[in-house]
């Protein structure tokens, strides 16, 4: 157990987010035996899911989850119980509910060990289940104990690489390069790569041919995370690149979704306000929050009220 807390923070602070939760769960993969996992986190408030990984199973299974979720016991009991480790046969005759068998059982899920935890933002939980269908029974007390024992760790962990990689990218928001007229990168600051990849993809052998014609055109491009112009510098130019506005990247109806419940309405009543359903504008959030890369209602006012100074 030692080896693997040394291996989990070790790995907070080299990994981004996505990657530390893959490597952690193929771990603890070997520690408690399970099919696959779901490791994520959202709003209590709505059950609304803002980011999740999943490991040996598809990612539709978030999406097929949204259809039932207002009526998984399962769900009720681990959000009443937060920091609790519970199983699918802790709520009576959950097997024979809607939630367990137009779902988990779709999913092979016959057997789950869940535990949500309260994080430190308003509102927002995180959660890690383990799922198996090939067992002869629910998972084991020591098994339960061992995952109750570690969801704290997890948890700090996780919080670690971000805060780690929201750093790094408050100092990688602008870089400059020195481009030749054939968009080959004859120098370049270290964050300009970084800034690059996030629009274009890799840029190590030069700029995108559409990319360079672009900006001799009109010299400056707004892309979707990122916005480039050039200046003439002899035969070759300078390239800036810039981190855009945030909220740029939201569309219309998704900026409006984001501006309402930020300003303190439930999902529900966003649906009322702009004619939808729940269930939509909690798929809308969950996409904001992945944009965003945020979190937590709290994190998107404090975005929006920004923008707005």
């Amino acid at each position: 157990m030692a080896d693997f807390l040394l291996e989990l923070y070790h790995d907070a602070a080299e990994c981004g987010p996505d990657e530390l939760r893959l490597r952690v769960l193929r771990r603890f993969q070997e520690i408690v035996p399970f099919d696959f996992a779901v490791w994520g986190g959202g709003q209590a408030e709505g059950r609304l899911v803002t980011d999740l990984i999943v490991l040996d199973q598809s990612k539709a299974i978030l999406g097929e989850w949204e259809e039932v979720a207002d009526q998984d016991a399962f769900c009720d009991l681990t959000l009443n119980r937060l920091g609790t480790t519970a199983r699918f046969d802790d709520v009576p005759s959950y097997r024979r509910g809607l939630a367990y068998n137009e779902h988990w059982r779709r999913f092979d899920a016959s057997h789950m060990m869940a535990t949500i935890v309260a994080e430190q933002s308003d509102g927002y939980v995180s959660f890690v289940g383990l799922c198996a269908d090939n067992r002869p029974s629910e998972f084991t007390d020591d098994e339960r104990s061992i995952k109750q024992l570690l969801m704290p760790h997890f948890s700090q962990a996780l919080r670690m690489s971000r805060d780690i990689r929201r750093a790094r990218g408050d100092v990688e928001r602008e870089a400059v390069a020195l481009v030749s007229a054939d968009g080959t990168i004859l120098s370049a600051e270290q964050p300009f790569f970084e800034l690059a990849r996030r629009e274009w993809g890799n840029c190590a052998s030069g700029l995108p041919t559409e990319l360079l014609h672009a900006l001799k055109r009109r010299k400056s491009v707004r892309g979707m995370n990122v916005s480039a112009r050039i200046a003439p510098f002899g035969r070759n130019y300078f390239l800036h690149l810039s981190a855009a506005p945030v909220l740029d990247c939201l569309s219309p109806r998704e900026r409006e979704v984001a501006e309402l419940f930020a300003a303190g309405l439930t999902h529900k009543d966003v649906a009322r306000e702009l004619g939808s359903s729940p269930s939509t504008v909690r798929n809308q959030l969950a996409r904001i929050y992945e944009k965003l890369g945020i979190s937590s209602k709290a994190s998107l006012a404090s975005l929006i009220d920004r923008e707005r100074r």
